[in-house]
């Protein structure tokens, strides 16, 4: 996730990613422009399913993502039910849904959400202004016993050093990484980026 410049699309694509995100939130250093990321999306067409990360995102914004070459939508902020529902019904997105977890009352109101969408991403708690990418994990004993009726990502905090681990959980095989394979805030490291897909997938086989 947070895809800023084709050279980093094509390495993903190359190592493996099942899923590039494209984030539009201008808090976040990993934000991308409309016009670049579409850009990007014509080049990668049918190579790799493509995810416009949104928080909040008005009916004009929906509209615009709508018009681009998404394969899903995610949902990272406090989207209500109601607004899920009618994005289903109106878009043809495949949706990904974000919840912020940090105790196990926290996957209460996912149930109510999932006839309307397509994955489940269970994240960190937010951190000041920023809903999601804030490198820090939450206690995964949480969802110990978590079994939806949806697949789900499993997101904050996933880098090189844990991945193994989190697939050790055999909870789920989507993994959502941002910062813990950038080099700095932003900034996509090449070889970090193959050595998470690598281990991921030698603990999947």
């Amino acid at each position: 996730c947070g895809i800023k410049d084709i050279k980093t699309a094509e390495y993903a694509i190359k190592y493996g990613a099942s899923f590039l995100g494209f984030i539009f939130f201008k808090n976040s250093k990993r934000n991308i422009t409309i016009s670049k990321c579409r850009e990007i999306l014509n080049q990668i067409e049918g190579k790799v399913n493509t995810v416009a990360v949104t928080v909040d995102p008005t009916n004009h914004d929906l509209k615009i993502y709508s018009k681009m070459k998404f394969t899903h939508l995610q949902l990272h902020g406090n989207e209500t039910i109601d607004k899920v529902k009618k994005i289903n019904e109106i878009y043809n997105f495949k949706i990904i849904k974000s919840f912020n977890i940090s105790q196990i009352s926290d996957l209460d109101n996912i149930g109510k959400y999932c006839p309307y969408i397509d994955h489940i991403l269970l994240d960190s708690k937010k951190k000041k202004d920023m809903p999601g990418g804030t490198g820090q994990t939450f206690d995964w004993k949480i969802i110990k016993n978590f079994c939806p009726n949806k697949s789900f990502f499993l997101s904050g905090g996933l880098n090189t050093n844990n991945i193994s681990e989190a697939l050790n959980l055999k909870k789920t095989e989507y993994f959502d990484v941002s910062s813990g394979v950038e080099n700095s805030e932003g900034i996509k490291d090449e070889k970090l980026i193959s050595e998470f897909i690598s281990k991921a997938n030698k603990a999947v086989k």
